[in-house]
């Protein structure tokens, strides 16, 4: 081990965790579901203020998520990807041959990962934490985040001793790399002692799955097998895409249950609907229109150009507001209703153009499965949200009896 792989082994739990701290003006889906009303709108053209342009409207939001030669990623992310993972990840490249190599390798190797063995151990989890709770239940700690966890060890193939700091570590890198726009030192010193520990943890189990000859048939095997990158790709691929395994899905489950519990007449519907996987995921995907996990997300123009006619020269940041996008009535009929079947399209949730999420496979069926699972033992009552940092750190919801 070098030094830094050791004194990362022995980071503590209290050093990565992310503080508790009020969710404050967004700690309820009313103020950004208001703003992005009126976003779209007002904002028929981008609004470009200095340095700094606006896309509300779908057309123009899917033009700069689309123009990845006009508007790239790389300037956002890959500085506080790479502190963190300990070199680049697809997610903080732009389009390049490097990063068509390793998009190649990541997208090939979770093609042949068993996702139907995958869904049915978190889906038999969460039956057991179902059976177990009583009349309550924390819907973050208690249930989503903990089945998620579990799920990332399994895909990623680590299985950290301790599942609390296993799932910090992911809080904190998560926090650093997607959402530190202002450069907090603290949450950036979490961070990085909380990366040194996730590559000492992959690191260690690729070096051990060579020595024995058995690579696995996880998400980390396939990499391994498939050989397109080498152990330090597959680590840094690995790494990349465990940042947000855990806290995406909390996330998204926790404002969805949210969204539901507050509405007697919809949480109804939804339930009556809740062993229908499909009919489940536009349920959620509709909940999240109104309380996205990720309300916009963050370009910046490599190139002088323009966004929906609007003069955009090069080094100007471009915030595509997805959520206000999906409000858009152009191109969301009857945007403020709640229509499960909408197509697929409609939603903007897990990113789009070059850079969707990577996960974006495992949340399709885990996040609505939770919700489904959730809503059909029925949910009395939902709320209030605690938070740590941005995440949703707990919700407590009263559960109806068990059938």
């Amino acid at each position: 081990m070098t030094d830094d792989v050791s004194a990362a082994a022995a980071v503590s739990l209290s050093e990565i965790r992310t503080p508790a701290k009020s969710g404050g003006l967004l700690a309820s889906p009313g103020p950004l579901a208001v703003a992005a009303w009126l976003g779209v709108r007002l904002l028929n053209r981008p609004l470009r203020v200095g340095q700094v342009v606006i896309a509300a409207r779908r057309a123009h939001v899917d033009e700069a998520l689309g123009h990845d030669l006009a508007f790239g990623i790389a300037p956002i992310n890959a500085d506080r990807i790479e502190a963190v993972n300990g070199g680049p990840f697809v997610l903080g490249r732009d389009r390049n041959a490097e990063l068509t190599r390793e998009r190649r390798a990541l997208y090939s190797a979770l093609s042949a990962v068993d996702m139907t063995a995958l869904a049915d151990r978190a889906e038999a989890e969460a039956d057991e934490l179902l059976a177990g709770a009583g009349s309550s239940l924390d819907v973050v700690g208690g249930y989503a985040r903990r089945v998620a966890g579990h799920t990332a060890n399994r895909l990623f193939g680590i299985n950290p001793p301790d599942d609390a700091l296993f799932q910090e570590v992911a809080r904190a890198v998560f926090a650093h790399t997607f959402l530190n726009l202002g450069g907090d030192k603290a949450i950036e010193a979490r961070a990085v002692k909380a990366g040194r520990l996730m590559q000492a943890w992959f690191g260690d189990e690729i070096a051990r799955r060579r020595r024995a000859k058995a690579l696995g048939t996880d998400f980390m095997g396939g990499l391994l097998r498939q050989g397109q990158v080498d152990d330090n790709g597959v680590r840094r691929t690995l790494g990349g895409m465990l940042v947000g395994s855990i806290d995406t899905t909390a996330s998204a489950v926790a404002k969805i249950v949210y969204v539901l519990g507050r509405d007697r007449r919809l949480a109804a519907a939804v339930r009556a609907d809740a062993a229908d996987l499909a009919k489940m995921r536009g349920w959620c995907w509709e909940a999240l229109r109104r309380w996205p996990h990720n309300p916009l997300v963050l370009r910046q123009a490599l190139v002088d150009t323009t966004l929906g006619g609007v003069p955009v020269p090069a080094g100007a940041k471009v915030v595509a507001w997805t959520q206000a996008a999906m409000q858009d009535p152009q191109a969301v009929p009857f945007p403020d209703e709640m229509r499960p079947d909408r197509p697929a399209q409609t939603y903007l949730h897990f990113g789009a153009g070059l850079h969707p999420c990577a996960g974006r496979a495992v949340n399709d069926w885990q996040i609505p499965m939770l919700v489904g699972k959730l809503m059909a033992r029925g949910v009395v009552q939902a709320g209030p949200i605690a938070w740590a940092g941005p995440f949703p750190d707990r919700l407590t919801v009263q559960l109806g009896a068990a059938r």
